[in-house]
């Protein structure tokens, strides 16, 4: 005989759960992970995206979201409390998380520097809240976590984010209406086969990693007092050649801001005469370059002594021979001046303290081959043929 008690308590018990089921429909979803990438570069690693793919995301409280390193320039995923000074990224909050943290608002939480290829980075979100996402390297790259309440319904799911990162990643790589369009050759170097430019012995690359060389960098900044330059002793700052360091635009959706970045010399490589002089610029807003010939210098961020600073700012060498060394220093824009801040005067935003452009004048023919310390292992080297 069948127990009829048993499959009646089996059934209520089979009911209640149903019951709470229906009633709390966001039980199920409860501790759900998502993901999210940080960074995006083109095969080449020319073209950069400086942004988090995507940077706005709805989750419930208890959620986590884990961000994954896809670009070989470095970036942080970094969570700052509200009015915490910005942190230089060789510090951290300070100190790094590493693998798996919680954020609630209440105490900083960032990854040290990290490329493609290194551990994922996962944050839990116990409390509700917007929060922000920050880039510590860059800080033009930035987004936002909505975390909502449990009991409220998510406007969207994983695959709409992860149909926003492809978006956003090829808006950001294949944007056409500015100058990072200008020199295709220029973006795609590394892997081309560029026809009448001899590269043999162009390869100089410090025995440091990416990360660790733009760690020191901006230690070195950091404890720069403003180093004096001496004066150029020639007056005329007209060149006879222009190369670009460097092409970037800053855009942005609701979530927040991101950047284009053509981390390549544009025309990098061109010839001239003896006696000429070479212009390099910088017009990328976000990232900083360096023009580097020879030897690289244990100080990364000062030009080297062999340079001097040409009346309107411009920073000026003289190359006599392609055995010499001559190194720029940071090339780079100064940042804006904020509100309730001191406009020009600090390392960040005085244009005296952010040179942009660099004059060399190759007086012997020769080839002469450069570099940029900060991006060589993204492909960023150029070439003068003096005649």
């Amino acid at each position: 005989m069948k127990n009829f008690n048993a499959i009646r308590f089996v059934c209520v018990f089979v009911g209640v759960i149903a019951l709470a089921a229906l009633t709390s429909p966001q039980a199920l979803e409860a501790q759900q992970n998502w993901n999210a990438q940080v960074g995006a570069q083109t095969p080449s690693m020319g073209r950069q995206a400086l942004a988090f793919l995507p940077n706005e995301i709805w989750i419930h409280s208890g959620d986590s979201v884990t961000w994954t390193f896809n670009s070989d320039e470095i970036h942080t995923v970094s969570f700052l409390v509200v009015g915490q000074i910005f942190p230089p990224f060789p510090v951290g909050c300070p100190g790094f998380s590493f693998g798996v943290a919680t954020f609630d608002g209440s105490t900083c939480v960032t990854t040290p520097p990290t490329v493609k290829g290194q551990p994922t980075f996962t944050v839990m979100f116990p409390t509700a809240g917007n929060y922000k996402v920050q880039c510590l390297v860059h800080n033009s790259m930035n987004g936002v976590i909505h975390v909502l309440d449990p009991s409220l319904a998510l406007p969207h799911n994983q695959a709409f984010y992860d149909q926003e990162a492809a978006n956003e990643t090829r808006d950001l790589l294949t944007d056409g209406d500015h100058a990072t369009s200008s020199d295709v050759a220029g973006a795609n170097m590394t892997g081309m086969n560029m026809t009448g430019m001899n590269m043999a012995g162009m390869k100089m690359s410090h025995a440091m990693d990416s990360i660790s060389v733009r760690i020191l960098a901006a230690t070195q900044r950091l404890s720069a007092g403003g180093k004096k330059l001496t004066a150029s002793a020639s007056a005329n700052v007209s060149t006879s050649a222009q190369i670009t360091a460097g092409v970037g635009e800053v855009t942005s959706t609701p979530g927040g801001l991101q950047t284009n970045s053509l981390v390549r010399f544009v025309k990098g490589k061109i010839e001239i005469h003896a006696g000429d002089t070479v212009e390099w610029s910088n017009s990328d807003p976000q990232e900083a370059h360096t023009i580097t010939f020879g030897a690289i210098p244990q100080d990364i961020f000062d030009p080297s002594p062999n340079v001097t600073r040409d009346p309107d700012g411009g920073l000026r060498a003289v190359l006599n021979s392609p055995s010499d060394s001559v190194h720029s220093g940071f090339i780079l824009q100064a940042l804006d001046d904020q509100p309730g801040t001191p406009v020009n005067s600090n390392p960040n935003n005085a244009i005296a303290l952010n040179p942009t452009r660099f004059r060399v004048t190759f007086t012997q023919a020769g080839t002469y081959n450069y570099i940029c310390v900060l991006h060589d292992n993204l492909g960023m080297e150029g070439q003068v043929v003096v005649h």
